[in-house]
């Protein structure tokens, strides 16, 4: 699981001693936590999410389209919420020869 929290960091241009202050850790931990060297717990997480202004899932790589989707899915409301799963749900029951497949 690859963490993005380094590429989020300078692109804030900040330095490790910056972002470790901001979420009150020591540098030398954050260091290991961007190089993967030292598994990172929640509340490490949690911490470093809030001081960069980001929401934790970002904290990880993934599909850009995903957050996207994501995004999109926490602003609507829930029936159109209900909606969007149907369709998506829908979308990857599709074989290959775009017919739905049996259940």
């Amino acid at each position: 699981m690859a963490l993005r929290i380094k590429k989020l960091r300078k692109d804030k241009g900040w330095t490790q001693d910056v972002l470790a202050a901001k979420a009150g850790l020591s540098r030398s931990q954050l260091a290991m936590i961007e190089a993967e060297t030292r598994p990172a717990n929640t509340v490490r997480l949690n911490a470093i999410a809030a001081a960069l202004g980001v929401p934790p899932e970002d904290l990880f790589e993934s599909d850009p389209r995903e957050r996207q989707i994501v995004g999109i899915l926490r602003r609507l409301p829930g029936e159109d919420a209900d909606a969007l799963l149907r369709i998506a749900e829908a979308l990857a029951a599709k074989g290959q020869d775009g017919e739905p497949e049996d259940q």
